[in-house]
C-alpha cells in the first residue's frame, strides 16, 4: 500500500513541473513583453521572424521587417511575440 502513495506523489511531483512551473515561466514572459515592449524595439516572433516595432496599439503590434529598399510590415499580436532582443 506505501507503494501507492510513492507513486502517486511522484506523478503529482511530475504534474507540478510540467504543467504549473511552465504556465508561470509564460506568464512571467507575458509581462515582461507587455512591460518592456516599446517602439524601436527589436522583437522576434514565435515563427522566427526578426524585426523592429514600429506601432503598438492595445493587443496589435506593426513590425517593420526585410530590406531597408523592400520593407515588409506586419502586424501580429503581443502574444506572437516570443522576446525582446534589443
Amino acid at each position: 500500500m506505501k507503494l501507492e502513495y510513492i507513486i502517486l506523489i511522484i506523478l503529482a511531483v511530475g504534474f507540478y513541473y510540467t504543467n504549473i512551473l511552465e504556465f508561470r515561466k509564460e506568464k512571467n514572459r507575458e509581462n515582461f513583453i507587455n512591460d518592456n515592449l516599446k517602439i524601436s524595439s527589436k522583437v522576434i516572433t514565435r515563427s522566427g521572424i526578426l524585426g523592429y516595432v514600429t506601432n503598438i496599439n492595445k493587443n496589435e503590434v506593426t513590425i517593420v521587417t526585410g530590406e531597408v529598399e523592400k520593407p515588409s510590415y506586419l502586424i501580429i499580436e503581443k502574444s506572437y511575440i516570443e522576446n525582446i532582443l534589443e
